[in-house]
């Protein structure tokens, strides 16, 4: 089976929890799993970035329950292409809270997301692509 990877990103419509950031992959784990999905969000500052996974036809559905969700506005896709591979395999949703400063690559991921906001460039590469390549290596 052939999979895609969508990456988008958003504005939160309000501050995002701990609490809320938990309930929103819950909620995502329990969906993707059984739709062969995986992928991982980021938050940092009001914003989200989400990497997803999976069947292009599954994720163009998903997308758009995705863009009528409350919790955020304004999303944009960055990237949608096929893939040769998923970049996190092991996860039917990661969620990565970059506001605790705890987060494995903190500063790169940090440079994606306001590149992303931006729309701008990392060097010569987009924000999705700079992101799918870091946690590829």
């Amino acid at each position: 089976m052939s999979i895609n990877q969508l990456v988008y990103v958003s504005q939160a419509t309000r501050k995002m929890s701990p609490t809320d950031l938990a309930a929103i992959q819950d909620t995502a784990k329990n969906n993707n799993a059984p739709l062969d999905v995986t992928g991982s969000l980021f938050y940092n500052g009001g914003w989200f970035l989400q990497v997803l996974e999976g069947p292009v036809a599954t994720l163009d559905k998903l997308y758009q329950k995705i863009e009528l969700d409350p919790r955020h506005k304004n999303s944009r896709v960055l990237y949608n292409e096929p893939a040769k591979f998923r970049t996190f395999p092991r996860w039917s949703m990661n969620m990565i809270n970059l506001n605790d400063r705890q987060a494995d690559k903190y500063d790169e991921l940090v440079e994606v997301l306001e590149a992303a906001q931006a729309n701008r460039r990392i060097g010569s590469a987009a924000p999705a692509v700079a992101l799918l390549k870091m946690f590829a290596s």
